[in-house]
């Protein structure tokens, strides 16, 4: 299993509506993607650091799919309309990393 995640980065003047990228965005991508092989999107809002100052990222999303071919499938069906949203919920790029699941 492949897992895709994306780390929104709390940069300093940047903005979030977690209440957009929660239902809005997160409701399409799963629409868009579970065509080609997406499994599950696991999503964490950020509230706080552990000492209670603003948290370091805005959000952590999790994506889940069968396998890397899948996941290059789904980006390149759907994939410019998925980043052509994040204006729609922030001004911060997210940074994306490729990791794999191990066997449950």
């Amino acid at each position: 299993m492949l897992c895709i995640t994306a780390v929104y980065p709390n940069d300093p003047g940047s903005r979030f509506d977690a209440d957009y990228y929660r239902v809005s965005h997160t409701e399409r991508a799963q629409a868009l993607l579970a065509p080609h092989g997406l499994q599950a999107i696991r999503t964490t809002i950020g509230t706080a650091s552990l000492d209670g100052s603003p948290p370091p990222y805005w959000a952590v999303s999790e994506l889940h799919f069968t396998s890397r071919a899948a996941f290059d499938a789904a980006i390149a069906a759907s994939g410019d309309a998925l980043f052509a949203d994040i204006p729609n919920y922030t001004d911060v790029t997210p940074i994306l990393q490729v990791s794999k699941l191990p066997a449950a």
